[in-house]
């Protein structure tokens, strides 16, 4: 019988060449393969939180004819730590293809997830593909443009150098992405280590910000070869000054390059995008069709890593004093949220609940991660809620939902820059 599995070390070398050749093929001569070859190299023989399981394949004849890669990374939901595993890349082999492989090797990937105890698991892929597997639109694909006829360049005031990255400043330079990112749904956690940090590429220009006083102060990464739209990599920032230099930078890069813009993939929220906005740059946001997928794996530990984040939300609203119950339910799972004084207790039992929420978990997904709103989904059917109270003004559960799961701009950020 057919299965899929975990990749021996000795099969790493096979897997590189065919992800690298699918890739390339697919791509119809617009991409070499390089990139999705290089996550996987990088991952498996640096990368500190990559377990053998975690590249999986389907073999056929001896021959390795699927593939894909778990990347283990923590990402936050407001204030809650989750463990979420990013799926990157999949490749079937040339002449493989609709033999039912790939579904063979998502379907082994989602029970081998759940295994791990990972809460969420996230991916960029085609919106025809991954809801076969749970998987539905619940992240953004934001970015800025900044453009040398609308853009003009900042005043700079203090005094600065420019440096390449070194790996002693990598406590600072991740102490800046982490602030500028703390309040952004989904945003993956990095470590201050090599993995994080390094370049591979000569192509790619890391340069670090240093102000009078010898401190990190922002950073920025552009390569010299990435396709039109996506030369600046990723910004960090310390404060404004920081924020007027590297847009500066970014503005003579595009001059010298003779571009119409620079895009760089960021939050709304960050504060360079905020920066860049009052600068005349544009900010965009792409639903593209769902393109950013998340697939909730693990209900219940989820909600009770999320519950601080929950009881914060809660006590910041009129329902921080009261006593009453929720219950979420999806497919054959169940929980129930036990809310009472502004403390919330995330119940497995059969407690028969004030208001219940049902929600498929194509549906529950995006109210999650903040891509929907109660409102939208129970407009379009995906969601019902039900009230056992029939004193209780229904718009009251509403509300309810809404607090405990706002909308959003959720974005799951730039990966290790190892990968370029």
């Amino acid at each position: 019988m057919l299965q899929a599995r975990c990749a021996e070390e000795a099969e790493y070398e096979e897997i590189l060449a065919m992800t690298q050749e699918t890739f390339r093929k697919a791509a119809g001569g617009r991409s070499t393969g390089e990139f999705e070859r290089n996550i996987v190299e990088a991952t498996v023989t640096a990368d500190p939180n990559f377990r053998k399981g975690d590249l999986r394949i389907v073999e056929v004849e001896g021959k390795i004819v699927s593939m894909m890669l778990i990347i283990r990374r923590q990402v936050r939901i407001g204030k809650a730590l989750v463990n979420n595993a990013i799926v990157s890349p999949v490749a079937t082999r040339v002449g493989y293809e609709k033999k039912g492989y790939c579904s063979l090797i998502m379907r082994d990937a989602i029970g081998y997830m759940k295994q791990q105890e990972f809460e969420l698991t996230t991916l960029w892929g085609h919106p025809w593909l991954y809801t076969h597997y749970g998987y539905s639109p619940a992240m953004l694909a934001p970015s800025i443009a900044i453009k040398p006829e609308r853009c003009r360049p900042t005043e700079v005031k203090d005094a600065f150098t420019m440096k390449p990255y070194e790996k002693t400043q990598a406590k600072a330079v991740t102490d800046i992405y982490h602030k500028n990112t703390v309040n952004q749904v989904l945003a993956v956690i990095r470590n201050p280590e090599p993995f994080e940090w390094k370049i591979r590429s000569p192509d790619v220009e890391f340069q670090t910000v240093i102000d009078k006083k010898g401190r990190v102060i922002g950073y920025y990464v552009i390569s010299q070869s990435a396709p039109s739209g996506r030369n600046l990599l990723e910004v960090g920032v310390a404060n404004t000054e920081a924020c007027k230099i590297i847009f500066n930078k970014a503005l003579d890069y595009a001059k010298e390059k003779k571009l119409t813009e620079v895009i760089c993939p960021m939050s709304p929220r960050h504060p360079f995008a905020q920066f860049a906005y009052w600068q005349n740059a544009e900010l965009r946001t792409t639903m593209a069709s769902g393109a950013g997928f998340a697939r909730i794996l693990n209900m219940t530990t989820l909600f009770d890593k999320m519950k601080r984040e929950l009881e914060n939300r809660l006590n910041h609203t009129e329902f921080y004093n009261k006593t009453l119950s929720l219950a979420v339910k999806t497919g054959k799972e169940a929980i129930t949220f036990l809310i009472d004084d502004g403390e919330i207790t995330v119940s497995t039992g059969k407690e028969k609940a004030d208001c219940t929420v049902e929600a498929p978990l194509p549906s529950l997904n995006p109210l999650v991660t903040g891509y929907k709103s109660i409102h939208e989904l129970v407009e379009t059917k995906e969601i019902t809620i039900n009230s056992g109270r029939a004193i209780t003004k229904k718009s009251s559960y509403f509300r309810l939902v809404n607090v405990l799961f706002p909308k959003s701009m959720p974005y799951d950020s730039n990966l290790p820059l190892v990968w370029e």
